[in-house]
Order: C-alpha cells, then sequence, then structure tokens
C-alpha cells in the first residue's frame, strides 16, 4: 500500500514549501484510501496572500491531488460558511487529518477546528426547518407518484440526500457530502433507517418513502400547501 502521508509531505514540499501549515485529509488520513484515492490537502499560507483562496486539482507522483489552498482572512469566511450550513468539510480536514507541517501554527488550527465539532450545531431554526420539510416533502411525493423507473430512482436518491442532512440537522449532528454523509449517519445511529437503505443498494423505494416520513412526521409532519418563501405582504 501507497504510503499516503510520505506523498503528501513530498507534494507540499514540492509546491507549498512557504506553507503555515497543511494537512491531509480524507481516507488517506483515516488509513480507509487505496491506490487509486486521491490526496485531499489543506494548505494556510504565509501573511504575504492573505487573501489567497483556491482550491486545484493537480497529478502529483501518478496521483491526483486536490488541493485547498487558502491564505488567513480567507479562510475563515469558508470555515464560518460550512459551520452555518452544517457541513464543516474544512474543519473536518483540519481537526481530523494528518498534520504536514508540525507547529505551533497546525497544533492551533487544530484544536479550534476540534472545539468547534465538539460544540455540535446550533439548533436548527424555524425557516431552515420548514423549507427542508417542504422540499423533502415534495420529492416525497414525487417519488410515490412516479411511474417511470429511471425518474422514481433519481428522485429517490435525491429525497434520500435531503432526508440525510435534514436527520443530521435536526438531532444536532454535523452532516456531509457525498461518501460523507452516509458515514455521519453510521456514526449518528441511523435512527430512522436512512443509511441502512443505502447500505442494502437504494433499491426499496418503498423503504425509503417510510423512512422519509417517519422523519417527516418527527419534525413536524409533511409541509407543501400554504408554505410562503420570502416576505408576503399583510395587504395581499
Amino acid at each position: 500500500m501507497t504510503d499516503f502521508v510520505a506523498r503528501a509531505r513530498r507534494f507540499v514540499a514540492a509546491y507549498y514549501p512557504q506553507a503555515l501549515a497543511a494537512f491531509l485529509g480524507g481516507s488517506a488520513a483515516s488509513g480507509e484510501a487505496t491506490d487509486s484515492s486521491d490526496l485531499d490537502i489543506l494548505i494556510l499560507l504565509p501573511e504575504e496572500w492573505a487573501s489567497a483562496s483556491f482550491v486545484e486539482t493537480v497529478t502529483f507522483e501518478a496521483q491526483l491531488v486536490e488541493v485547498f489552498v487558502y491564505g488567513r482572512d480567507a479562510l475563515l469566511p469558508w470555515l464560518t460558511k460550512g459551520r452555518n450550513e452544517g457541513r464543516p468539510v474544512l474543519d473536518s480536514l483540519i481537526a481530523f487529518g494528518v498534520s504536514l507541517v508540525p507547529g505551533d501554527v497546525a497544533d492551533c488550527m487544530a484544536a479550534d477546528s476540534r472545539a468547534v465539532l465538539d460544540a455540535g450545531l446550533a439548533p436548527i431554526d424555524a425557516e431552515q426547518l420548514d423549507r427542508r420539510r417542504y422540499v423533502l416533502s415534495a420529492l416525497v411525493d414525487d417519488a410515490a407518484e412516479a411511474t417511470d423507473l429511471g425518474v422514481r430512482t433519481v428522485v429517490s436518491w435525491a429525497a434520500w440526500k435531503e432526508a440525510a442532512e435534514l436527520a443530521q440537522l435536526w438531532t444536532g449532528r454535523w452532516a456531509g457530502t457525498g461518501k460523507w454523509l452516509l458515514r455521519e449517519l453510521r456514526a449518528n445511529g441511523d435512527p430512522f433507517g436512512l443509511a441502512a437503505w443505502a447500505d442494502q443498494g437504494g433499491r426499496d423505494t418503498d423503504a425509503l418513502l417510510t423512512s422519509c416520513s417517519a422523519l417527516l412526521d418527527e419534525v413536524g409532519g409533511s409541509l407543501q400547501s400554504g408554505y410562503v418563501r420570502g416576505e408576503k405582504p399583510r395587504d395581499i
């Protein structure tokens, strides 16, 4: 098996020798990577590039590397965005990743991100909850009524994603993207059977609809008629 950490350190030394801190995240850091996996690396640049903010994918030693590069000023808004949306991707990379440039800067960053993750989510607000109830309710109806197999399949997976995110936010747990959302569901005990549905191949639409309905009942019920987006004038 490839030594991904050593390769990641060589990448940082070759491309970003000026980095104040660097972290290897994803499957390469968790020990779940295969030789075809890519490397996810976050770079913090010195003050000279305080406003730098970009993501680049390159090939290094025949392996894809996705590198998230930020200056100090630019990193905080992205961290804040992830926290507010319940998907703290960068915080997770920093907190649970492998430090590639050891030092006080990296130690402080990791401690801060771990503290944020340990503190958990603020309760979901009423506006966001209603929006998510509305979207999931519409998808559940679409999946239940679809007669076209392709449409039913696509809508079912869209409903699964919405339900998975809502389940995490409702129970005060961080969500994730892609495979990380599934892993977060598993870690949370899967109270609505959504991870189990995906683990079984995602083919039983009726089982998914049962899970989604249970979740909707828990969070206030299905919501479609009467839902208003924006500010409706009182005299209309």
